[in-house]
């Protein structure tokens, strides 16, 4: 990241900007026309810079490391004949971990990569993962498994084809195995299996697929007002609460920080990761099917991964992968231009494209977004200048990125092209910078990054089962990807928003957060809500980053922040005044500053408050581990309420700390009794219903809240009512896919059953 600083800032010295903007071709001009002494040491600056960034592989050291992890998985995985049921799963993840751990250390080192992802797909088909198993096994053989052992891999692949029902594989499996000269006992398992190809055959039942469509639902439509406020939308009937509005299924995203989630789908509970080898273990998919449908892509972002250089450049790394992807589709619309203008005008034209009646493909929305590159500050302007050239040089130098283009039909220049891949890279960062989402997932607490949620042995009882009381470590919400959606970003901004999104991996859903009349604009929220910001807050970062002054209910009301400061209102300490208030702004907060301690004054008699309850809270939260503290700590948290008021922002931090806390000292062994769970699961209501009403009942905040008291239920340590039974379980529905499945397993092992209604 040095290195980058260090050469944007001597490029920086090169160029020089006139101070007015036009486009973003012309902002790249400014780069292409310098002097030639100076544009020659420009370039020498961006080809040095890529040269120092290359990190070359030691296969020999590859293969020695993945060698050993694979012999450990070997160790772990034999040990399993001779344990019970449930010490065999442990035993089969614990060997599955090692041999993902040597799949990943083995890079290019394919000798040992092949036997890694033999060997984890023998472990993952003995627990039952027979799909990642048998994708296992197509690695294995595709990385150069050894001929006269590769009878072992095909039988696995017929175990698991049957396991699937996939009769067709099966039968081809199976065909294949016939031709060869096998022992007997491998001869009794192909019988076997042919037996079980017949049963297959005779029970199946042809079964119809539809393909997620990209945008689905019809409750809703765009209307487009140039002269006011541009595209919105609006609903064309009524909505009622929690109907779903649309979906979108998105082109392009990015891993946030290089998160190891699948780059093509960007599911994040992994269990049998599949790696680019070349990569340096930093690109991971899900999948052989999600790899081989981002193969295009990832051949022109390998290289850049193994220099490390897309973590450096941010949202330009999504600008230009929204490249990568649509290129192609507008290629074939370029023919007839013969130089870099006649490129660029004919791009605007298609990015004027009107989407108003149907939703026009997703690429032309993209280039169609909105952006304000001609309000940045010089700075600003020249650092996402400079990032789009130097991924322009990347694709030049470092790929066959530029052999479409030469194939294209047009008769543009080398020169040409250069500008407008820089150029469109430019244009989308620019809209991305105001268009672009986050989307986030349920993940497990405290992991690694180089770790899988779903290979930690002491979890799992089977395949997406938890063991009994270990729901609670996935009480995490993390952001996971930088996304591209068009279709969501034609919503304008409301600090109170009408919609609810759902990121359920790069699909996303949006429902109706109240009812929406016909006719009504549909909303959405740029930054934190009115709930938990202040106005001013969202208004400077609304005007910094969007450029527009909020007008919305919520921020020209009286008092724009009642509904935020709600969550702030406090007692006062002294008994003469013992009046509500709330702290001045700066100090709202203070418990997150380091000298913060006490540092708030009531605004009705201006006398310091001590907050002595707060430090006597805390001093017996790090005793939790005594029983006698424990109840001291229950006693301090009521003990609140004289001082902090409803669903105060601090209590419920606090009642988190404490909840998390007694949890840890469970886990290490300390005995909790029955007025502990008491205790506990009064808390956890408390923060229930206070995540309720600070994020409401849909948001991931309140879904990882309600593992705590799940756990306390499945421990037998709880009993709820029905409708709260039903509300828990209708809640379940607000999970992405691949956590729902979990949290679903989780609810029918062991909550239903246990719970005992009057």
């Amino acid at each position: 990241m040095n290195r980058l600083a260090e050469i944007f800032s001597e490029q920086g010295e090169l160029i020089t900007h006139d101070g007015t903007y036009q486009n973003e071709l012309e902002t790249i001009k400014v780069i292409r026309v310098l002097p030639v002494h100076k544009r020659q040491r420009f370039n020498r600056l961006s080809t040095q810079l890529l040269e120092d960034l290359e990190q070359p592989q030691d296969r020999q050291k590859c293969a020695e490391r993945s060698r050993s992890l694979r012999e450990e998985g070997n160790r772990v995985y034999k040990t399993k004949s001779s344990k019970n049921n449930a010490d065999q799963a442990e035993c089969l993840l614990s060997a599955c971990r090692l041999y993902t751990q040597a799949v990943l250390e083995a890079e290019t080192a394919f000798d040992e990569l092949c036997l890694s992802f033999a060997n984890r797909g023998m472990a993952l088909q003995d627990y039952g993962y027979y799909e990642q198993a048998y994708d296992d096994c197509v690695c294995a053989l595709e990385f150069g498994y050894p001929k006269k052992l590769q009878h072992k891999l095909i039988m696995r692949q017929a175990h698991c084809a049957w396991k699937l029902g996939d009769a067709k594989k099966l039968g081809e499996h199976l065909a294949c195995l016939e031709q060869l000269q096998l022992n007997p006992s491998y001869c009794q398992k192909l019988e076997e299996l042919q037996q079980q190809l017949k049963m297959l055959q005779g029970s199946q039942k042809a079964e119809s697929t539809q393909e997620l469509q990209k945008l689905t639902g019809d409750t809703h439509k765009i209307s487009m007002d140039s002269s006011t406020r541009g595209r919105y939308m609006i609903a064309t009937k009524r909505l009622s609460e929690g109907d779903i509005i649309f979906t979108e299924q998105a082109d392009c995203f990015v891993p946030i920080e290089q998160r190891l989630i699948c780059q093509k789908c960007a599911a994040s509970l992994l269990c049998a990761p599949i790696p680019c080898p070349q990569c340096h273990q930093r690109v991971v998919y899900c999948s052989r099917r999600c790899r081989d449908l981002h193969k295009y892509i990832h051949s022109y972002e390998c290289a850049a991964y193994r220099k490390d250089l897309l973590i450096m450049l941010g949202v330009s790394h999504l600008a230009m992968r929204l490249l990568l992807t649509y290129l192609p589709d507008w290629l074939p619309q370029l023919r007839s231009a013969s130089n870099a203008q006649e490129l660029w005008h004919r791009l605007m034209q298609m990015a004027a494209t009107d989407a108003n009646c149907s939703p026009a493909p997703q690429s032309l929305q993209s280039m169609g977004m909105l952006t304000h590159l001609d309000k940045l500050p010089p700075a600003e302007l020249a650092y996402h200048s400079l990032c789009a050239n130097l991924l322009q040089v990347y694709l030049f130098k470092c790929t066959h990125f530029y052999d479409q283009l030469s194939s294209s039909g047009s008769t543009a220049s080398l020169e040409d092209w250069h500008l407008i891949v820089a150029a469109l890279i430019l244009r989308s960062a620019g809209q991305l910078l105001v268009n672009a989402h986050v989307g986030n997932a349920i993940s497990l607490c405290s992991l690694p990054a180089n770790e899988f949620p779903l290979l930690q042995p002491a979890l799992w009882q089977g395949p997406h089962h938890l063991r009994r009381g270990c729901l609670h470590k996935f009480a995490q919400s993390t952001l996971q990807t930088a996304i591209n959606l068009p279709y969501l970003s034609l919503c304008n901004h409301a600090c109170a928003p009408s919609i609810h999104t759902r990121f359920d991996g790069c699909v996303v859903s949006n429902f109706a957060t109240r009812p929406i009349e016909a006719g009504e604009e549909i909303y959405n929220c740029y930054t934190l809500d009115y709930r938990n910001s202040m106005c001013a807050q969202r208004r400077q970062q609304l005007e910094s980053i969007y450029k527009f002054t909020c007008c919305c209910d919520k921020c020209l009301r009286v008092q724009p922040d009642q509904d935020y400061l709600k969550f702030h209102r406090y007692r006062c300490e002294r008994t003469q005044c013992g009046k509500s208030f709330v702290p001045n702004q700066s100090s709202l907060s203070w418990w997150l500053q380091p000298d913060g301690n006490g540092g708030i004054c009531c605004s009705a008699c201006q006398t310091p408050q001590l907050t002595t309850w707060y430090d006597q809270f805390l001093a017996l939260l790090e005793h939790c581990h005594e029983s006698e503290a424990r109840r001291n700590l229950y006693k301090a948290f009521d003990n609140l309420n004289n001082w902090l008021l409803d669903y105060h922002s601090l209590k419920l931090s606090l009642a988190n700390e404490l909840i998390v806390a007694c949890f840890a000292v469970k886990e290490d062994g300390v005995t909790l009794d029955d007025l502990d769970y008491g205790q506990l699961a009064r808390i956890i209501d408390f923060q229930l219903a206070g995540t309720a009403a600070q994020y409401g009942i849909n948001s991931l905040e309140y879904m990882t809240k309600l593992t705590h008291l799940f756990d306390l239920i499945a421990w037998g340590k709880h009993k709820c009512s029905v409708p709260q039974l039903k509300t828990m379980r209708a809640a379940l529905n607000n999970l992405p896919s691949e956590t729902k499945v979990i949290f679903v397993n989780y609810y029918n092992d062991f909550i239903e059953q246990l719970c005992k209604f009057d």
